[in-house]
């Protein structure tokens, strides 16, 4: 009898139409790394005195259903637009064939959920989460490296089967970024002597509890958008250490390029630096790490934009 491996196992996506209802057709295969996502429904104990003739328990029963878990998956140059695109909503794009430019941004008041597949075929098992939206988005830029992304999902219900429900999935080419051609910039210029730097995205999503047969979520709704962060330098100058003792704020981008029409930026418009320490710990070069959170910015009517340069048109991520 064949067994499970993680090699062979797929995860598809796609867009729902109503929320929570999978949608028919041809999903998306998507690459990813790891992908614990899933239905967990816990038993709880029944502490019944009087049923049996001892002192043993009573039967358990279950609980709610719980859908919840995190992707990992590569950033690449068309599938992470599908990602981001769950986590703040349908871009605007500009640009024409074969270079266009998809700007998505933070603070959409509804966002859209999607259908996920995880499937192992060699069992063969399938389970469709429906209902899936995204709450996190954490990314670490370093050195060297692959590039990667980290999303928090959460979903209403998960269903499983023993076929797939995707159709004949469609898969994109794939052009992976990684970390060496990564740049941070401050107030448009370059930020020097940096060693590494983390961001984290939230949508504050809160799942909503009401009473239903099927022991399901009623939806997640987002609640306060939140971005932050931390970025580690050598302690060459105090470009950033001044902005952090003045309480003054600068956007920083956060860039992925390959070359001109290529490329993936994080840019966060407003940016406030928590004051930290230059500790020195022996004779080696001295850093300072410095939390950051963004906030608001009147002039980009938002707190963070996500600007995917690539040949899809903007049908692929409406």
């Amino acid at each position: 009898m064949p067994r499970a491996i993680g090699a062979n196992c797929r995860l598809l996506m796609f867009p729902e139409t109503t929320y929570g209802t999978a949608p028919g057709g041809n999903w998306r295969r998507m690459p990813f790394l790891t992908c614990d996502l899933g239905a967990e429904q816990p038993l709880l104990d029944a502490d019944v005195i009087g049923v049996g003739s001892n002192r043993d328990p009573a039967a358990p029963f279950l609980d709610i259903v719980t859908v919840q878990g995190q992707a990992v998956v590569p950033v690449d140059l068309v599938n992470i637009g599908h990602w981001l695109r769950l986590l703040l909503g349908a871009p605007t794009t500009t640009g024409t064939s074969p270079n266009f430019i998809h700007t998505f941004g933070s603070g959409a008041a509804a966002l859209p959920s999607n259908s996920v597949e995880i499937g192992f075929p060699d069992v063969p098992s399938y389970d469709v989460c429906t209902g899936v939206r995204a709450d996190t988005l954490e990314i670490d830029f370093s050195p060297s490296g692959p590039a990667t992304a980290s999303f928090g999902l959460m979903g209403q219900g998960s269903t499983r089967s023993g076929s797939s429900s995707g159709g004949t999935p469609v898969s994109a080419a794939y052009t992976a970024f990684n970390k060496a051609q990564g740049s941070i910039t401050r107030g448009g210029s370059a930020l020097a002597q940096v060693t590494g730097a983390r961001m984290t995205y939230a949508n504050g999503m809160e799942m909503v509890r009401t009473i239903r047969a099927d022991r399901r979520i009623e939806g997640v709704d987002p609640g306060i958008a939140r971005a932050t962060g931390q970025i580690t330098a050598r302690f060459a100058d105090t470009t950033l250490l001044t902005q952090a003792q003045n309480g003054t704020a600068a956007e920083f981008a956060f860039a992925y390029t390959i070359d001109a029409n290529r490329s993936l930026t994080f840019a966060l418009h407003e940016v406030y630096l928590a004051l930290a320490k230059t500790p020195i710990e022996g004779p080696a070069g001295v850093e300072a790490s410095f939390e950051f959170r963004a906030a608001f910015n009147a002039t980009a009517t938002r707190m963070i934009s996500a600007v995917l340069k690539n040949q899809q048109a903007g049908t692929e991520y409406a």
